[in-house]
């Protein structure tokens, strides 16, 4: 008696505690795919974008912190300006072949010298950037071109700026407004406004054409900033620019007009910057001033430091009203373009030529790349056990290292069930184990009778 129940409650435990394993294991496997989804929703520090399309999503959330992993093409946006409140960190990469023809929905007040008030629209990268911190970042082949019947200022990285800092940014490109109203300007980082502009970099082309004959407009160009009061610090400026104002002109090599308009921000500091190139203009006005110079056209506010400021400027002014001033000369251009691939540290692009004036653009940029081969065996081992390769690039013979780790298949792939289906399988299993629990009882009872 003792002997058939021993042997009974041995079978029974046995059975109950395989059914206990399986559930146990089926439930611990559910929870753990919960907590991988979960941390993949985590947010990170700053949204990382790789692509035009990343670009695009900032307009959704303009005061957001986001950071470029990869150069990206801006060829395929028919990009529209948007105001920007955040930061933007470039980690040194390069936004090229930017094309912007229209001004952004946002408006602000700017005014001129007698600080006359202006609602005006602006064109670039941004409208606007206010309070935003825009670092690191590289613009190359920018084609900034509008038209507009509104006061209106057009620079690479932003028209307009509040108490915004730029740091690091180089950009190269083309400035080129059509102006039908008063206030405007060309510049090469930003139109107008306030900030402080270190260490960056502008290689540009501005170009800007009066047509507003009711009134003498106010015009300004700069390398940097075309109108406002700035940090300015160990920037180097290249620029060609063509001016035709049948109004009042400033310009200036990194600003066209240095002046607080009516925001009183503490003094700033202009120092250490580098300016090469040439402003050609005229001034069709017969209460001429004509404000050209090779750093601050005209200065009508004080700088706290200024000092450490050179370069090779030339003031071009011309007399003849009635032409408009531009870089190509040829009535009837005809170009040769020119494409010239890239290698591994330079970047491709073609390259149009008149062939009467010899004027010439670059555009179509393409990033540097290296031409490697296969993926071969180092023979050596990481630290964490992965197998090392490399490749070689066969131009430069740059090399390129991965680690290749060996995963194991198991011979029977685990199934993953959604947890309704999960549940039924279990209370299946669970009434098939209570069945065999009572057979294997009612058998043992019968064999003991």
């Amino acid at each position: 008696m003792k002997k058939y129940g021993s042997k009974l409650t041995a079978v029974v435990l046995v059975l109950f505690l395989t059914a206990a394993v399986l559930f146990t294991t089926q439930t611990v496997a559910y929870a753990a795919e919960e907590n991988v989804s979960a941390a993949e929703t985590v947010s990170q520090e700053a949204v990382e974008i790789s692509d035009a399309q990343g670009m695009l999503a900032i307009a959704d959330a303009p005061e957001g912190n986001y950071r470029l992993t990869a150069d990206i093409d801006m060829s395929t946006l028919d990009w529209t300006p948007v105001a920007f409140s955040g930061t933007l960190d470039g980690a040194g990469h390069t936004l090229y072949n930017l094309h912007v023809t229209k001004t952004g929905n946002d408006t602000r007040i700017t005014k001129d010298g007698n600080l006359k008030v202006y609602e005006t629209k602006f064109v670039g990268l941004f409208s606007v950037a206010e309070k935003a911190n825009i670092h690191d970042l590289n613009v190359v082949g920018a084609e900034i071109s509008a038209e507009s019947d509104t006061n209106c200022f057009a620079a690479i990285l932003t028209g307009y700026t509040d108490d915004s800092r730029f740091s690091n940014c180089k950009v190269q490109g083309r400035v080129h407004l059509i102006n039908h109203c008063i206030n405007a300007g060309v510049a090469g980082i930003a139109g107008y406004g306030w900030g402080v502009f270190d260490e960056c970099s502008a290689d540009v082309e501005l170009v800007f054409e009066d047509r507003y004959r009711d009134a003498h407009c106010e015009e300004f160009m700069g390398g940097v900033l075309s109108c406002g009061m700035a940090t300015i610090r160990n920037c180097n400026v290249t620029i060609e620019g063509y001016d035709s104002c049948h109004g009042y002109v400033h310009n200036g090599g990194v600003v066209g007009m240095y002046f607080h308009c009516g925001v009183r921000y503490p003094e700033r500091d202009v120092l250490g910057n580098r300016v090469k190139g040439q402003i050609t203009f005229f001034e069709d006005n017969w209460d001429r001033r004509a404000y050209c110079s090779w750093i601050i056209g005209e200065r009508l506010s004080g700088c706290h430091i200024y000092t450490d400021n050179g370069g090779k400027f030339k003031r071009n002014e011309t007399f003849n009203y009635k032409v408009v001033l531009l870089p190509e000369t040829c009535e009837e251009p005809h170009y040769t373009e020119t494409v010239t691939p890239p290698d591994c540290t330079n970047w491709g692009y073609t390259e149009h030529v008149c062939d009467g004036c010899g004027y010439h653009w670059t555009d179509t940029y393409t990033p540097p790349h290296h031409d490697f081969g296969e993926w071969e065996d180092t023979g050596r081992v990481s630290e964490t056990g992965g197998k090392i390769q490399q490749r070689i690039c066969k131009a430069c013979q740059a090399t390129e290292e991965t680690e290749v780790f060996v995963i194991m298949k198991p011979t029977e792939p685990r199934k993953e069930f959604p947890l309704g289906m999960a549940v039924a399988i279990g209370g299946a299993g669970f009434l098939v184990l209570a069945a065999a629990v009572t057979g294997t009882v009612l058998f043992l009872r019968k064999k003991r009778k």
